[in-house]
């Protein structure tokens, strides 16, 4: 029999040209009322062409209305082994070194929208499948591939698929780094308002998604050229409109909202500068001076909820989309929170914190944390495989990052990300969510070796 490390040799130029496949499909989710791509047309597409794949690698694949689809290995028992990927991506942005959706293979990785989350990450994992499938091994479980195209923006596709399908007994989300993430805080998505008219801020935009700092932020001023100048001068893009009206804007460092380490928010970046420049009235003022005091730290204290915990550590939390009409300001925050947390006094926190700037909470969306026990039998065993390829000593951890782990009964994630390595393009560009997207074809090819080893070794265990 071929050895993996062989047989993926071999197939690297295939599953390189998969993932640019794959990426080269715009699949951001979006809303609508076509119940035939209930997550549009570029996702189902995604989807549809991660059913060929692994048709071609032999397997029965299942459309499961357009929602989401997955493919069938059955093995001696009906109960499923679960591996949960998902086709969907972030908006690309702004500032790509080329365009986002045509990858660029070189210096041994690929770069492009959707290369590390989630599209190579799955592959890697499909390619441990089929590995395993053409060397002869014969699983007790059934295995069940999923493709999803609703992660990044609601999760709908798999909480439709738990309505209407059984659930695997077990399931691994290649959507993390290795060793095993055995748990993940809750996810708490916040919309609140103000009613605020200023002679002077006209307008603010902020942020593309909820889940991500913002990397770009603009105001609209009605205000002197003079006033525009000291704008210029210290450090914002100004641009002249019509009748006495400027757009200044300014650029952050973007980052995942669960990790935002490193990064910088462009919305609290613009509101210090129109701040020390003094250049609004009190009534701007008071929406500038809440973004800074809200949003200028990550875990939790302007928004009066510090939290922290020995199983999940801080709270973190970032105000990611903000849009002001002239009239009404509107502010969306994401928070990681603890798997301690107590959720209805955090609310009031929260609630109570808004109030003191004028805002009102509109919307919550909440996303209870999940949990698995570290010294279960299936944590060791997939923590054993990953440091006996890895040849480290890494324990399992809990993480802010949403995964499709918290919406299955029993799962957890699993790679495919390498812990400790260096970053080829520094902390402001590279990872996921960020500028110039990219993965590493070893790393995929080790978690590729991981894979095939982890789902021999649980698939012996009684779920």
């Amino acid at each position: 029999m071929i050895t993996a490390e062989k047989w993926i040799d071999m197939q690297e130029n295939l599953l390189i040209e998969d993932i640019c496949t794959l990426v080269r499909i715009p699949s951001v989710s979006e809303k609508t009322e076509n119940v035939e791509m209930p997550f549009g047309k570029n996702c189902l597409e995604a989807i549809k062409k991660a059913c060929e794949i692994s048709e071609r690698m032999g397997f029965q694949s299942y459309n499961h209305e357009n929602y989401c689809a997955s493919m069938l290995w059955k093995g001696e028992r009906k109960a499923e082994i679960g591996i949960f990927g998902h086709a969907d991506v972030v908006p690309a942005g702004t500032g790509w070194s080329g365009d986002p959706f045509c990858p660029v293979v070189k210096d041994g990785i690929i770069i492009g929208r959707g290369t590390s989350d989630n599209k190579g990450s799955f592959l890697a994992a499909l390619y441990a499948v089929w590995y395993l499938k053409e060397a002869g091994w014969k699983p007790k479980h059934s295995i069940r591939f999923w493709f999803g195209c609703n992660e990044e923006a609601g999760m709908e596709d798999i909480e439709y698929y738990a309505a209407h399908y059984k659930e695997p007994v077990f399931s691994l989300v290649p959507d993390v780094n290795f060793p095993v993430c055995n748990g993940e805080k809750g996810v708490l998505e916040l919309d609140m308002s103000r009613i605020l008219i200023s002679r002077v801020l006209k307008g603010f935009e902020s942020g593309i998604m909820s889940n991500a700092v913002p990397a770009d932020a603009s105001a609209e001023l009605k205000t002197s050229e003079d006033e525009a100048e000291k704008l210029s001068q210290n450090g914002a893009v100004v641009e002249r409109m019509e009748s006495g009206m400027y757009k200044v804007s300014v650029k952050g460092i973007a980052a995942h909202a669960a990790f935002p380490e490193n990064s910088e928010s462009a919305e609290v970046k613009l509101a210090k500068l129109l701040l020390d420049c003094e250049v609004l009235d009190p009534e701007g003022c008071a929406l500038m001076e809440m973004i800074t005091k809200c949003f200028s730290d990550y875990y939790g204290a302007g928004l009066g909820v510090p939290y922290e915990d020995a199983l999940s550590g801080k709270l973190t939390h970032v105000g990611g989309i903000a849009r002001y009409d002239g009239t009404v300001f509107r502010q969306n925050i994401n928070i990681r929170y603890n798997v301690t947390a107590e959720y209805d006094i955090m609310i009031e926190a929260i609630r109570a914190r808004a109030a003191q700037f004028g805002f009102v909470l509109d919307q919550i969306r909440d996303s209870k944390p999940c949990f698995t026990d570290p010294e279960s039998p299936v944590i060791k065993a997939l923590l054993n495989s990953c440091n006996s390829h890895l040849k480290m000593q890494l324990a399992p951890f809990v993480m802010g990052g949403g995964t499709y782990a918290r919406k299955l009964k029993h799962a957890v994630g699993f790679g495919p990300g390498i812990p400790n390595k260096e970053k080829r393009f520094g902390d402001e560009r590279g990872g996921a969510h960020q500028l110039d997207e990219y993965v590493e074809i070893a790393h995929l090819k080790q978690a590729f070796l991981i894979y095939a080893d982890a789902l021999q070794k649980i698939d012996q265990l009684d779920f």
